[in-house]
């Protein structure tokens, strides 16, 4: 059986690995990037001259969220509205542990959680409501380890 210090490095190196979503810009004009994209082999280019060297460029916007790419600068900053609220730190809806993502923060927080040594099932509801709010995974799971 794992060590509750196992799970809270285990998080902390998640919180800041490569797996995670992408939380939203705070930068540029509303969570959105300008990209070019090549007419011939659609791939998309952060700079212009990368895209004329590939192929000739057409303009397009890139939602810095998901990244999915939409041919009005409008389109592209309604794209992810749900995560561009400032007052609220984006979390990501997947497990802490595993990285698997998650249909609620609720299904997220018992996916691996539930082999914690010293947390219960209120433990992992109480990290599922602060993670919800804003609280990053791992100051919710440390402030309930032994709930």
């Amino acid at each position: 059986m794992a060590s509750a210090d196992f799970f809270t490095r285990l998080v902390a190196l998640n919180a800041v690995g490569p797996n995670n979503l992408r939380p939203p810009s705070s930068e540029g004009n509303g969570g959105v990037s300008m990209v070019y994209e090549c007419p011939r082999c659609y791939a998309t280019h952060d700079f212009e001259s990368s895209a004329v060297e590939c192929c000739p460029p057409s303009q397009k916007w890139r939602c810095d969220s998901c990244q999915e790419v939409h041919y009005d600068e409008d389109e592209a900053e309604n794209c992810c509205p749900e995560l561009v609220s400032p007052a609220i730190t984006y979390q990501p809806m997947q497990c802490p542990i595993c990285m698997r993502e998650a249909d609620s923060f609720e299904v997220a927080a018992d996916c691996c959680l539930h082999t914690h040594p010293t947390m219960t099932a209120l433990g992992r509801w109480r990290v599922a409501e602060l993670v919800e709010s804003g609280t990053p995974w791992a100051e919710a799971i440390a402030q309930n380890i032994n709930h």
